[in-house]
């Protein structure tokens, strides 16, 4: 697995995460680190990171303690515009470095969306992912959201466009909790078994990855 040089795709770096966390194999925080040292993700030229993937910061923060990747999170939070698929980094930074103060603007966001696109949905779930419950009030806000725009989603399953999105966020969410998972991991699994099989994929580590990381620990719960 080869970081090559160049602008990597929505949710690579994610994807490996994931399967990291999933399953410990050392191969993807490697490549998770090698692109983060790409010159251009660590600041120089032309922007390499997408904003989906620009949690990946925390992600190496924590793997070596290093300053210069806490110095990457505060340039992105003083320079980049807030939008959806930004949240989740914008929500991590106010649980770790904030104080959680302004929770109330990131819930905003969701609250006065008029409909969710499949990459608004994987924001969200990303958003509560980040978010202390011990700010209670917007941390059910947010779950109860996701439930409703769920169940919307699911009626779509499997013939939608936005399947993978649907599929992984059903599938976080139920390993988070905020689903029950009696009641909804079937919806998820038949996503992942849509594409299981599929090989026809270039994009190296994505949301297939992030679903396939999804499905793992749900199966290892089970055991």
């Amino acid at each position: 697995m080869e970081c090559k040089r160049k602008k990597l795709k929505p949710y690579q770096l994610t994807g490996a995460i994931q399967m990291y966390e999933a399953t410990g194999e050392e191969i993807y925080k490697d490549y998770v680190m090698a692109c983060l040292h790409e010159p251009a993700a660590l600041g120089a030229g032309e922007d390499l990171l997408p904003v989906q993937d620009s949690l990946a910061y925390f992600f190496a923060l924590k793997q070596t303690g290093e300053e210069l990747y806490r110095q990457n999170i505060e340039a992105l939070i003083r320079e980049k515009e807030w939008t959806l698929d930004f949240l989740p980094f914008v929500t991590a930074y106010e649980t770790s470095f904030n104080r959680k103060e302004h929770y109330n603007e990131i819930a905003a966001y969701f609250r006065k969306k008029d409909g969710f696109t499949g990459t608004d949905l994987v924001a969200l779930i990303e958003t509560i992912n980040q978010m202390s419950e011990e700010i209670y009030e917007y941390y059910r806000e947010l779950r109860d959201l996701f439930k409703t725009v769920i169940k919307e989603k699911i009626n779509h399953l499997p013939n939608s466009p936005e399947k993978l999105e649907t599929g992984y966020s059903i599938l976080k969410a139920c390993n988070m909790g905020v689903l029950q998972k009696e009641k909804y991991s079937g919806f998820g699994e038949l996503v992942w078994k849509t594409i299981a099989d599929n090989d026809d994929d270039n994009t190296c580590a994505g949301l297939q990855e992030m679903l396939k990381a999804q499905y793992t620990i749900l199966k290892k719960q089970e055991v």
